[in-house]
């Protein structure tokens, strides 16, 4: 696989210093918060690629902050179904796909054949698309594959690069991977990996290297995150806002309301949670219009009066207090 011309061009522009097209993608990805989940996630992807397969509670470890986005985002029992439905299989479904990983990374085998092994993963493996497989690939190796997200697929777009959008993820499995495959993630890995080549990040023994393109799809997320905070310092190409645009920026609002719930008592926590599983289901199925009228019941109605009376006493941000700008971004009017 081969990254086309027009990509090759849009690289060179926003890598090239001194000019007003220069993305400082070391910065942004300095800027990533880094969780310890995550730390914790590559630690085990370390492992299981070194012996060749994940069991079951190492699969859940890697992958349980994936699974809102891969099926219903409202059921209390996501883990559970999984187990449930997979259980020991995954064991050798893992051992297959890295074993394949292992022969590609050695030129044994080639893109085509590794596209095949990530779609056949999915297809195979309860509650997985292209995104979890991506972020399974990026724990085992993280040096040579990258996370797929929609905000770095907005982030690609509005920097003027040629790639495919994901699909809805309550799309059917079958007719998903036909508009999204194994293939298609590859060829947005090359973008990532090439873009890597093109900026330089100090080591921890005071040189410098290329950024891998985990470094780079983690650069780009914050990238998109911080997009519509860095007016002044960042142009976004997109003449009108896409919605996957405004849902990224209406869930950065939801994160932030959210992130204050987290610091209140049970009754405040639990209703935070609820409040963003259901927005994250709304996001993943790219429902704009569902995200602006749950928002506008939770704002108008009597519910919610006694969280957002505790998040205001503490000048936390609330629906209430932030339902104007959703509304803003919904309508699309800058607020």
């Amino acid at each position: 696989m081969k990254i086309s011309e027009t990509n090759k061009k849009v690289i060179e522009r926003i890598s090239k210093k001194g000019t007003e097209f220069y993305i400082n993608m070391p910065q942004f990805f300095m800027q990533f918060s880094y969780p310890v989940t995550l730390e914790l996630s590559e630690w085990i992807g370390a492992k299981v690629y070194q012996k060749g397969f994940a069991n079951p509670l190492e699969f859940l470890c890697l992958m349980a902050n994936k699974f809102y986005t891969s099926i219903n985002a409202s059921s209390e029992n996501i883990l559970e179904s999984f187990i449930l439905n997979e259980g020991k299989a995954i064991k050798e479904k893992t051992r297959k796909l890295v074993h394949i990983v292992k022969k590609w990374e050695i030129n044994e085998e080639n893109d085509n054949e590794l596209a095949e092994a990530i779609t056949d993963f999915c297809r195979k493996t309860y509650a997985v698309r292209i995104p979890m497989a991506s972020f399974f690939l990026r724990m085992l190796l993280p040096q040579k594959f990258g996370t797929i997200d929609f905000r770095c697929i907005v982030a690609l777009k509005s920097l003027g690069f040629e790639t495919k959008e994901l699909p809805p993820e309550n799309t059917d499995k079958d007719t998903y991977l036909k508009q999204y495959n194994g293939a298609d993630y590859l060829q947005y890995n090359i973008i990532i990996t090439e873009i890597g080549k093109h900026y330089q990040i100090p080591t921890k023994f005071g040189g410098t290297r290329h950024m891998t393109p985990s470094e780079v799809d983690m650069a780009l997320y914050e990238y998109n995150k911080e997009a519509g905070k860095l007016t002044a310092q960042i142009t976004i190409t997109l003449k009108t806002p896409t919605d996957a645009d405004k849902i990224q920026r209406i869930m950065d609002i939801v994160e932030e309301i959210v992130k204050g719930t987290r610091t209140g008592p049970s009754w405040v926590k639990r209703a935070g949670e609820s409040f963003l599983r259901n927005m994250k289901k709304y996001a993943a199925n790219n429902d704009i219009d569902a995200m602006f009228e749950y928002c506008t019941r939770l704002a108008k109605g009597g519910k919610g009066k006694g969280i957002a009376k505790w998040l205001q006493n503490r000048g936390m941000p609330s629906i209430e207090s932030e339902y104007e700008k959703i509304k803003s971004i919904y309508q699309n009017r800058q607020p």
